[in-house]
């Protein structure tokens, strides 16, 4: 299973998951023999962002490996939204790296006007594998592995992390701690600038809706705690179907297009269609043949996020014991299609995610 990260997550619900924080700071192993996992470099860097809407910098920021050195997180920016995605990358010294034991990161809240440090541990033999592994292009019919560690921070001192290349698979939820830095500090930081004057000023640019939540004092992790859930849920068709390729998004910024390995298509396929842990899907492309031998593709450019989510909820409640399926339901001319998420107990038909059925021929 691709998200084999998952497995050291705690559980927070019967049959639905989150990743656990985790925060505890390592030292470097230079008194200690190194393992191969410890020394063996890859071609990496970081990116960040942050939740949509929610403005930050970070102040500082480096994966750490086990030798004491690594690479930076860049810094410096206000970063504004992009959650589980960066247009931001540093190429600073070696572009090989060691794969890190730790991230260390220090920011700025804007909308909590608070300062935020961290020292996470990272499952640094588990990224290891994951690089060495990496994902077969479908497109280009070789194999690749990842090359960006995804630094996302959100409000009340959390940060996300994700390993991105073909495919995109989350490493942790983690937890920071506020801090206060001195005037000192502070001026290296922003120099002469008035710390109330610059908060109020880039507040009024943030959407209305955040503003309303620094109003109401309602600012809150839950949306991507929500995001990061998982349930057991597959992909299904009311005719046979059989896929040759398919991309997922999900709504925690995981992504799945391409199988770990040329010889690896039939667990390709049955991480869709069986009933494995997997977050909300965000969007979907499946590409399959019909019994008459034609090549379509089913395209779902967005799900709705609200319904979609209400959907899995509604469904996970009513039987949490139960795998959930998302049926897509042909017109016998393969020219329209319709959406249902079911169990055992209940269906609900998603009217608001719009399906399309492209022939490939």
């Amino acid at each position: 299973m691709r998200f084999a990260l998952l497995s050291y997550l705690a559980l927070l619900a019967s049959l639905v998951q989150i990743p656990a924080a985790c925060s505890q700071p390592t030292t470097p192993s230079s008194s200690r023999r190194m393992q191969k996992y410890q020394t063996e470099k890859f071609r990496l860097v970081a990116g960040p962002c942050a939740a949509d809407g929610y403005w930050v910098t970070i102040q500082s920021g480096s994966f750490i490996n086990s030798q004491g050195g690594g690479f930076p997180v860049p810094s410096g920016h206000t970063l504004e939204g992009n959650w589980g995605a960066s247009g931001t990358v540093w190429a600073v010294g070696d572009e090989y790296q060691a794969v890190p034991e730790r991230l260390q990161l220090r920011w700025f809240s804007y909308a909590e006007d608070k300062f935020y440090q961290g020292d996470f541990a990272l499952p640094q033999e588990n990224l290891y594998h994951l690089l060495k592994q990496g994902s077969w292009d479908l497109e280009k019919q070789k194999q690749v592995t990842y090359t960006e560690f995804t630094v996302c921070v959100l409000p009340k001192g959390v940060a996300v992390v994700w390993l991105t290349g073909g495919n995109q698979v989350l490493v942790g939820r983690y937890q920071a701690h506020e801090i206060q830095p001195s005037a000192a500090e502070y001026k290296d930081y922003y120099g002469p600038a008035d710390r109330a004057s610059m908060v109020r000023e880039t507040r009024a640019e943030m959407p209305a809706r955040v503003q309303a939540q620094i109003k109401a004092g309602t600012l809150s992790t839950k949306q991507w705690d929500n995001y990061l859930l998982t349930y057991p849920w597959q992909v299904a068709f009311n005719v046979p179907f059989p896929l040759y390729e398919y991309s997922v998004r999900f709504v925690n910024a995981e992504r799945v297009s391409d199988p770990l390995s040329r010889t690896d298509l039939a667990a390709y396929g049955r991480y869709l269609l069986t009933p494995q842990a997997k977050p909300v899907p965000s969007d979907g492309y499946f590409y399959g043949t019909s019994e008459h031998g034609s090549h379509y593709l089913v395209q779902i450019r967005s799900f709705d996020e609200a319904e979609t989510l209400a959907a899995f909820r509604m469904l996970h409640a009513a039987s949490p014991a139960s795998p959930i399926t998302l049926l897509v339901s042909f017109d016998k001319p393969f020219q329209k299609a319709t959406l249902t998420l079911q169990n055992q107990h209940r269906q609900i038909t998603l009217t608001k995610s719009k399906i399309e059925v492209l022939s490939q021929d």
